[in-house]
């Protein structure tokens, strides 16, 4: 069965990573991935690691003009050319192209985000209120929405776009807990303290993600004092992060040792496993990957207490704490408290949860099953 998937890029984010899971975990004997991207590949691109899955990649390479002028004619043309079972859409761009041009097709899609959070934050009100509601319906004309994780089916539900939920899955292979020989070792390597506790957040540097507040908690807490703060991820409040973070000691008593910045890496892994403890103060997510990721590592976890974030703990309490969207005196509460906690029982309770759960090898069998009874039926 050929499964054709469509995306605007595969530049390394956190859908991409799911959609090299789905792939990387195919029953090759039943199903032949294809990729389709629409645009030429940005700097920080996956492209190399789906060719060493031996995907066949083909691109439209469509320039802004070349996409309003022929983007359509071309596109069609691939997917007819293709003849492929099922088309599996994944972000606005791809499903506004499948519920226009390609009706004739069994088409998937998979929902990463909601629209109504993600969109206005990234692109301003009136714009991301627009893509939004573009999305919606281009969502409503394609076969099967798949949700990634409950609080995004539920919250589709909303708008009456009923949708099949698949929850996110992270790579058993590729995050795994360390040894303490292999944490100090990468240490070592990362050029990272051997002898504090590393706290870790991991994500772009903009609003949504809410790494001032991060920092905030982090400073005002009791664990800056054996501790310190590392910060993946590059954005536009950057400086910003840095102006909190160094600023001078007479106003937050904390060395600048305390809190590093690493910009934008291709080993996150590598960093989590160096790491002791996870923290996410995001406004909005779908299904978060990189705390999944950070679970994965066994890293204990002081989230937001957004809806999928709670989805995630709910599988297993013990993994780590919430606090308040924005609230970094809570924040700090809840670090103080971690810290203070025994790390073994967090850390398996915290590896438990991808084991068991949110598997990228689970989530890849789901979506095989939903290939083959969506091709031979209407859909779930």
């Amino acid at each position: 069965m050929k499964v054709l998937y469509i995306g605007s890029t595969l530049r390394v984010c956190g859908p991409i990573n799911q959609l090299f899971a789905l792939i990387k975990y195919l029953d090759r004997k039943k199903f032949e991935p294809i990729i389709l991207t629409l645009s030429p590949e940005p700097t920080h691109s996956a492209l190399t690691s789906f060719q060493k899955l031996g995907v066949k990649i083909n691109s439209l390479k469509l320039s802004r003009l070349k996409d309003f002028l022929v983007g359509k004619y071309a596109l069609k043309k691939f997917v007819d050319d293709c003849h492929c079972d099922i088309v599996h859409t994944h972000g606005i761009r791809a499903d506004i192209y499948a519920a226009q041009y390609l009706q004739k097709y069994k088409r998937i899609t998979t929902i990463h985000n909601y629209p109504y959070h993600d969109y206005p934050m990234k692109y301003g009100k009136l714009l991301g209120y627009f893509m939004a509601e573009q999305h919606l319906r281009a969502l409503r004309q394609i076969d099967l929405p798949v949700a990634c994780s409950n609080t995004i089916g539920k919250m589709l539900d909303l708008h009456n776009l009923n949708s099949y939920v698949v929850q996110n899955g992270v790579d058993p292979t590729s995050y795994t807990p360390p040894t303490q020989k292999e944490r100090l070792k990468l240490r070592q390597q990362l050029g990272l303290p051997l002898n504090q506790k590393i706290f870790i957040t991991v994500g772009a540097l903009i609003e949504r993600k809410q790494p001032e507040t991060a920092i905030r908690g982090f400073i005002t807490s009791q664990a800056k004092e054996r501790g310190m703060l590392l910060i993946v991820g590059e954005g536009s409040l950057r400086n910003a992060c840095e102006a909190i973070a160094y600023a001078p000691a007479s106003q937050i008593a904390l060395p600048n040792s305390c809190i590093k910045f690493t910009g934008q890496v291709d080993n996150v892994a590598d960093y989590l496993r160096a790491a002791d403890y996870f923290i996410s103060a995001s406004l909005s997510e779908g299904l978060p990957i990189s705390v999944m990721e950070a679970l994965a590592c066994g890293l204990p976890v002081c989230l937001s207490d957004i809806e999928p974030h709670k989805e995630i703990l709910d599988l297993n309490r013990q993994a780590g704490v919430t606090f308040p969207v924005g609230d970094s005196q809570a924040l700090a509460k809840q670090l103080n408290k971690l810290v203070q906690t025994e790390t073994k029982i967090l850390s398996q309770a915290a590896s438990e949860i991808v084991d068991q759960y949110l598997n990228a090898e689970i989530m890849s069998q789901k979506y095989q099953l939903i290939y083959r009874g969506f091709r031979y039926s209407n859909p779930i």
